[in-house]
């Protein structure tokens, strides 16, 4: 008998050009029967670098894009999240102490305009204890004959160090590469160890996750009006506005990525994140959503889910575009 897990996927408004592709591309990727499949809506309003993605969406096509999947039978419930003060409160208490909590009650996204909270919020929200996240934009290849997410369980039934595990970043070179830019450490029992925590696709134990608390708070330097600007311009802004404050060390004022707070916490701790080492899956991230990529999109998913893919994106995690255009160009 499989392990309860729930799968939760976040979206918002710069998901609309594509979710009604790529979440059932995910769901049927998986191949697991999930105790729930949820969609959870930010509600918020776009901030930072996502004001100026590619064509967003408005809320009622995000919010129509939910029920169509809904209605398709790839989603059990839609969930809109709860920003209530009182539960912002308790949650962030939960995962950062209440000192840091305290700090943190007006800050819901990171400096990029990412969510932070309401990633949390799904966690608490789940009905098991393992839960699946994936990030709307995800695209996965799993072979008929393996399942990630078992082995995944299993992994880290016997390895309690293991606090959250995903499938291998990219699809296998034949020489063993990957071009990751982090230090991992490959583990005998079946997968890689990193000390980074990856919020894109990542299958946790709620109970194991948990124990990482108190995540430290980390502010983002240079936030405050630097943050406000199109995200062009906020470098430079960035460096003037340091000297304008005559200081060195981080402003508050804008919060730095979770991944960013939740990794300086496993760097220092017994807790490992681990990527498997079975080629039989492995994920893509879409870096960028441009019309060149919401064309392509239906014929690279059909690719993946085949295991197709060309020798250029081997061993990379991000998508390599420019690869499978002229992949997709090739006779047949």
């Amino acid at each position: 008998m499989k392990a309860p897990v729930s799968m939760w996927i976040l979206a918002a408004k710069t998901d609309v050009p594509y979710m009604l592709r790529t979440i059932p591309h995910l769901v049927k990727a998986c191949n697991y029967p999930f105790v729930e499949r949820v969609l959870a809506i930010d509600t918020a309003n776009l901030t930072g670098s996502m004001r100026v993605r590619y064509n967003p969406g408005s809320q009622e096509e995000l919010e129509s894009a939910c029920k169509t999947l809904v209605d398709q039978g790839f989603i059990d419930k839609i969930v809109k999240i709860d920003y209530e003060p009182e539960q912002i409160n308790r949650i962030y208490q939960k995962y950062f102490g209440n000192q840091q909590a305290q700090q943190m009650l007006n800050h819901t996204h990171n400096w990029k305009g990412s969510t932070i909270y309401g990633s949390l919020y799904c966690i608490e929200a789940s009905a098991t204890d393992y839960y699946l996240h994936f990030d709307a934009d995800m695209l996965l290849h799993q072979d008929p004959d393996y399942n990630w997410i078992t082995n995944a369980i299993d992994l880290m039934v016997s390895t309690p160090s293991i606090v959250t595990a995903r499938p291998l970043c990219g699809p296998p070179h034949p020489e063993g590469k990957a071009f990751q830019p982090r230090q991992f450490v490959k583990d005998p029992k079946g997968f890689s160890a990193q000390k980074f925590f990856s919020m894109r696709a990542y299958l946790i134990n709620r109970q194991t996750f948990s124990l990482l608390s108190p995540i430290p708070l980390i502010w983002k330097s240079p936030p405050l009006l630097s943050r406000k600007l199109p995200q062009p311009l906020q470098p430079l802004s960035a460096k003037i506005e340091r000297r304008l404050r005559r200081t060195s060390g981080s402003i508050q004022g804008a919060l730095a990525s979770f991944e960013v707070m939740a990794s300086e916490k496993l760097q220092n701790s017994s807790f490992v994140r681990a990527d498997l080492s079975s080629t039989k899956a492995w994920t893509i991230h879409p870096r960028k959503h441009d019309p060149e990529f919401i064309q392509a999109l239906p014929n690279l998913i059909k690719l993946i889910e085949e295991g197709e893919y060309p020798l250029a994106q081997a061993g990379h995690y991000d998508l390599q575009l420019e690869a499978w255009l002229e992949l997709l160009k090739s006779p047949v």
